[in-house]
């Protein structure tokens, strides 16, 4: 286990938790993608969506932008502007994944934005407005049978046929297509994405094409898959397609959450905890109240029940304190019954995510990254420093 992080309470101030992101280690696993890119000539994208999965784009952009990144993935517009904000860099390229939806088109062409155009309709509306207002770049996103965003079969046809009327004022930039069952180890289904990729360019002018994200790039064979330009996201936080498979043995944790406990109660064998009574003690267990919940984006499909066991833990003081029951909207029922008193006594605070409670395990168990995306969002129950700001101000 890891060394556990001291807090001390003007850290806190008035508030129960403390978010400490560590932007140096964003670009140090960034530096981990690009250096995958280049073994196969590739562009190293960053994708900084949902605020950067809870790092926030203000610090983490910028620091990207310096280590070297130009082309950036954001998922809405809105996001875009404030990047653009961020980086006004003219060879800073922004792109947004959810493609353009009606009554965009100004501001994608005011803020310098990219669309990924999702079907011939957006790429239609696009042309015809930079027909009117000066020609643009665009994206085009290839749907290779996730049946989600981009240009199917006919529509995929219908673009290779009239390809110059259709782009006439564009300068297509590249190709974008998205894997959707990468998890696991059985990965018939990118191979079979592939070929229907291969057959959509066969139908198309040739253009640079980006395919590869982040669990493709860990687990699939780069020398196939990176192709021009790959898209790491949620790698840049730590994040892999599970706790087995990091980019690198090198990869670095970015997030670490810590919060207040209000008290401590002994009760007996037999016992139900919190919520629907959905967790019965197997002994007599000491319990401690962790102040952090759902509404704070600690997910409440990590609970622990009787019915569905998850095994996930907090840690005080560099012992496990595994969650126990349901977790409620702004706390959480944690197992301190092994835990020294001593050490009960000295830290008054759990930490929640961080080196020693891996995100990649709580990702496993909660089935997705969403635990970032949500415990990363602006809450003004968190005291929110980088870790240079802590370091600076709590030496």
């Amino acid at each position: 286990m890891s060394s556990f992080r001291w807090i001390p309470e003007k850290a806190f101030g008035p508030r129960p938790v403390v978010r400490i992101r560590d932007i140096d280690a964003v670009v140090h696993n960034y530096g981990l993608f690009r250096e995958k890119a280049a073994r196969t000539n590739s562009i190293c994208a960053a994708v900084v969506k949902a605020e950067v999965h809870g790092l926030q784009m203000k610090d983490a952009a910028p620091a990207l932008y310096e280590a070297g990144a130009r082309y950036f993935f954001v998922e809405e517009l809105i996001e875009g502007i404030k990047l653009r904000g961020l980086l006004p860099h003219g060879d800073a390229k922004i792109f947004a994944m959810a493609g353009l939806l009606h009554g965009e088109e100004r501001y994608f062409k005011d803020y310098d934005i990219i669309p990924c155009v999702n079907c011939l309709e957006q790429l239609e509306r696009w042309n015809s407005y930079c027909g009117a207002h000066g020609g643009a770049p665009v994206v085009i996103h290839l749907d290779t049978h996730m049946n989600r965003l981009g240009l199917l079969d006919d529509e995929v046809a219908l673009l290779g046929r009239d390809f110059s009327a259709l782009t006439g004022n564009l300068t297509v930039e590249f190709y974008m297509s998205h894997f959707y069952d990468i998890k696991g180890d059985d990965h018939t289904n990118c191979f079979r994405q592939y070929d229907v990729l291969k057959r959509y360019l066969g139908l198309l002018p040739a253009r640079p094409v980006s395919f590869a994200c982040t669990d493709s790039v860990i687990l699939l064979d780069n020398t196939i898959f990176n192709m021009d330009i790959i898209r790491p996201g949620i790698g840049l936080v730590g994040g892999a397609p599970n706790a087995r498979s990091p980019i690198s043995p090198d990869a670095r944790h970015t997030l670490e959450i810590y919060a207040k406990i209000s008290q401590i109660k002994a009760i007996k064998k037999g016992e139900t905890v919190g919520y629907s009574g959905a967790y019965t003690t197997k002994r007599a267990t000491k319990l401690a109240l962790v102040h952090i919940g759902y509404k704070d984006g600690y997910l409440r499909n990590l609970s622990e029940t009787d019915a569905a066991p998850k095994g996930v833990y907090m840690v005080i003081g560099g012992y496990k304190a595994p969650i126990i029951g349901k977790i409620s909207l702004g706390m959480t029922t944690v197992d301190v019954t092994d835990i020294p008193e001593n050490i009960l006594e000295k830290y008054r605070y759990a930490e929640v995510v961080g080196p020693n409670v891996d995100i990649k395990f709580l990702a496993d168990q909660a089935g997705c990254y969403e635990i970032l995306a949500a415990i990363g969002r602006p809450n003004e129950k968190f005291a929110d420093y980088t870790l240079r700001e802590f370091q600076n101000m709590f030496p």
